[in-house]
């Protein structure tokens, strides 16, 4: 024990013919006030604290917190002492971290410095000293304590300090959202309203800080005793459970600063030329060259506010951040195929059968990575950001999307079907619905699929690359050509990558793509959904030569029968893409065929009609049924479908280089001067054709919704079943 404290406290309680009662000595030796322990040490509240809960607002609290302030306040005023009890916890380089006290202690602070404040008493001397205070449960926390000593001084306006401090220049709104600063402004309210302003800020100050305050409790350091988890709790059952969101935060910010980054000998970061990165004295002077004080800083902060509109039903937003922090992982790998030796190892330790590793590449373990995050964001880790250009990349994103207005970031004149339905919203209880769009199904759908992912890639890589100058045409003409790939090829865990591959070289187009597509020197290194690839070019080319013919184009790529993949539509005019712009194109001809499709097959489940059918076998041959046929051994003939939605129409009778092809096209062109019924009425019968065709033709009370025929040269057997076995089951037609 000091000898110079012994004699402070000595003559701070020496009566007035100055002897010191021995007891009273002792008494106070063994004891400790807020200044003297905040003098000694900074005082840190480690991660796996709780939040501040003594300034929370329900009955119980609010009945124990003026019991509380009405005893501390009465001691300062009065210069009655009051013991706290035991305050204890480790000590590491002058730091103390609480085991058992962060209430009381954080309690003390903010009393401190209130009546700092209002005696005029917060100098630069006082601000250096209650700076020592901070927070590690999170960094909006630790800055809004920051705040709060040095730009104290500097408050708003406000008939509450509370207010008052909220609307300050140096206050962020999503400070309110941390559960410990909302209990902060609490308290201080609480403190404000117990403390009249009749009474003597300085003479309270004064007492406060006295050698001899009234205020004290015992401390004890737990020496030679780290404090870890799991010793705290052993000892404090109250312990925070800390969310995965908070583990996977306190872990990335180690990681940033032990991996990503580098420090010296004296702690400062290294930049890459070797010069030292130095904060200056200005709270948020540099702080872009402090890797990670900066993430940190901004992910409860700037960050935080994005993710705050979209919280979730718990009023939180950890699911949300980490659903967006896995997500671009999974982006991130996809593109650039780098994995930390770390993550192999847990892409092992997860493989059932051992010996597949062995012959396991790069890409392999990439693939198997992706599929764990996109089945479980909860699984990512920081060296899911391998290196420096992968964590620039994580912060590139929230920084995109925070700096910009999500409702228009889905352009409103695109389709996207089930990728972002066109629909409002409701993503919390306590706010109205909004427009839906790509970023909330990406951070709020834990079942988002592999072909939204690339349509959030093709967005987010508009937006880096547009540097936050969004022209919506533009964006929304780049979207929907990735938009009309994904949705005409499989996008899953084994394609996924070339997908992301083709958008990533597509993106050098970003804003003229169909400039950019109608090139002549483009040369595609991707050989992922070479088909429609191909269209895309050669829809390029046509709305390049006629401008006007982008409309028709769109209106046609929209329908759900062609869902961005127009070739059959094209082919229907005599327009055919393979011939890489031979033939003339029709703006005219698309528009019938147009019509034709959104009078007829508006919806893919729509059930054919039997005047569909019977207009169907006018066409050719009159065998359109013939597209699935087989054999029927219980009714020893041929059976055959024929057909039952929309939906196996398309997917029969659209593909190219087939017989049925031709058949949909004499259909469409028909149906583009008659409709169902007249093509029927209007058809000649050849000679030679079966009665019962004839008559499922021409009698349109025959078919009554059959989906399948049995038939030979003299009559057939309509079914309402793919294996009809009995007569029962099928009715004859002759």
């Amino acid at each position: 024990m000091k000898t110079e404290r012994i004699a402070n406290i000595a003559a701070a309680i020496q009566d007035k013919d100055g002897k010191v009662e021995t007891n009273k000595l002792i008494d106070r030796l063994q004891s400790t006030s807020f200044c003297e322990l905040i003098n000694d040490y900074r005082i840190e509240i480690p991660i796996i604290q709780r939040d501040y809960a003594q300034g929370r607002n329900n009955e119980k609290t609010n009945k124990i917190r003026n019991s509380f302030l009405d005893s501390l306040i009465t001691a300062i005023t009065k210069k009655e002492k009051i013991e706290l009890d035991f305050i204890y916890g480790s000590v590491d380089k002058d730091v103390f971290q609480p085991l058992d006290g962060q209430q009381r202690l954080t309690t003390l602070f903010l009393l401190h410095w209130y009546i700092a404040l209002k005696a005029k008493f917060l100098n630069e001397e006082t601000k250096q000293i209650l700076s020592k205070f901070t927070y590690e449960t999170r960094i909006s926390s630790r800055e809004f304590c920051e705040q709060l000593v040095w730009n104290g001084d500097k408050l708003g306006v406000g008939d509450t300090i509370s207010k008052q401090i909220i609307d300050s220049s140096w206050f962020y709104l999503s400070w309110q959202k941390d559960p410990t600063i909302d209990a902060m402004l609490r308290m201080l309210d609480a403190i404000q309203e117990q403390i009249t302003e009749e009474l003597n800020f300085a003479t309270l100050w004064k007492n406060l800080i006295d050698i001899n305050s009234p205020i004290t409790f015992h401390f004890i350091e737990l020496k030679e005793v780290g404090l870890t988890d799991d010793l705290y709790i052993k000892m404090n059952a109250r312990g925070k459970q800390l969310t995965d969101f908070e583990n996977f935060k306190a872990r990335f910010e180690k990681y940033i600063e032990e991996e990503i980054y580098k420090k010296d000998e004296s702690g400062e970061y290294i930049k890459e030329n070797g010069k030292k990165i130095i904060l200056k004295d200005n709270w948020e002077a540099d702080l872009k060259d402090k890797p990670k004080e900066t993430f940190s800083h901004k992910i409860d902060t700037t960050w935080s506010d994005l993710f705050w509109k979209h919280r979730g039903e718990d009023n939180a937003i950890d699911n949300e951040m980490l659903n967006f922090i896995a997500g671009i992982a999974i982006l991130r790998y996809a593109t650039e195929q780098h994995i930390h030796d770390k993550i192999k190892k847990t892409v092992i330790d997860s493989i059932e059968n051992k010996t597949e590793n062995k012959s396991l590449s790069d890409k392999l373990f990439i693939e198997r990575r992706i599929k764990i995050l996109h089945e479980n964001h909860n699984k990512v880790e920081p060296e899911d950001f391998p290196n420096k250009e992968a964590f620039d990349y994580l912060k590139e994103c929230f920084e995109i999307y925070s700096s910009n207005d999500n409702s228009f970031l889905t352009p409103k004149d695109l389709l996207l079907w089930n990728y972002c339905e066109r629909k409002k919203v409701k993503i919390n209880e306590t706010d109205a619905e909004v427009d839906n769009s790509l970023f909330i199904e990406f951070i709020k759908d834990k079942n988002i699929t592999y072909s939204q992912r690339v349509l959030v890639y093709a967005q987010t890589e508009y937006l880096r690359k547009a540097k936050n100058i969004v022209v919506e045409q533009n964006l929304s003409d780049w979207i929907r050509v990735i938009r009309n790939i994904v949705e005409n090829n499989e996008i899953n865990n084994d394609t996924f990558i070339s997908a992301i591959g083709l958008t990533k070289e597509f993106s050098s187009g970003f804003s003229a793509i169909y400039v950019y597509l109608s090139g002549n020197q483009l040369k595609l290194d991707s050989g992922f959904a070479k088909e429609q690839v191909n269209e895309e070019i050669a829809k390029a080319k046509i709305i390049n030569k006629e401008p006007d013919a982008k409309r028709i184009i769109h209106e046609t790529e929209n329908t759900d029968f062609c869902k961005g993949r127009i070739s059959f539509a094209l082919y229907c005019i005599g327009y055919d893409i393979k011939k890489d712009d031979s033939g003339i194109f029709n703006i005219s001809e698309l528009e019938k065929i147009l019509t034709v499709i959104n009078k007829n097959f508006p919806d893919m489940n729509q059930k054919l009609s039997d005047d569909f059918k019977r207009a169907f076998l006018t066409i050719r041959e009159n065998n359109y049924y013939e597209v699935w046929r087989r054999w029927s051994y219980s009714f020893d003939c041929y059976k055959a479908w024929l057909l039952n939605t929309v939906n196996d129409l398309k997917h029969h009778f659209s593909k190219s280089d087939s017989w049925e092809r031709d058949y949909l096209k004499d259909l469409f062109l028909e149906l583009s001067k008659f409709n169902l019924t007249q093509i029927v009425d209007n058809y000649h019968i050849p000679d030679g054709m079966p009665k019962w065709k004839i008559r499922l033709i021409k009698e349109s009370n025959l078919i009554k919704g059959s989906t399948f025929i049995l038939y030979n040269k003299v009559y057939c057997k309509l079914a309402w079943q793919q294996r009809p076995s009995r007569e029962d089951q099928v009715i004859m037609i002759e």
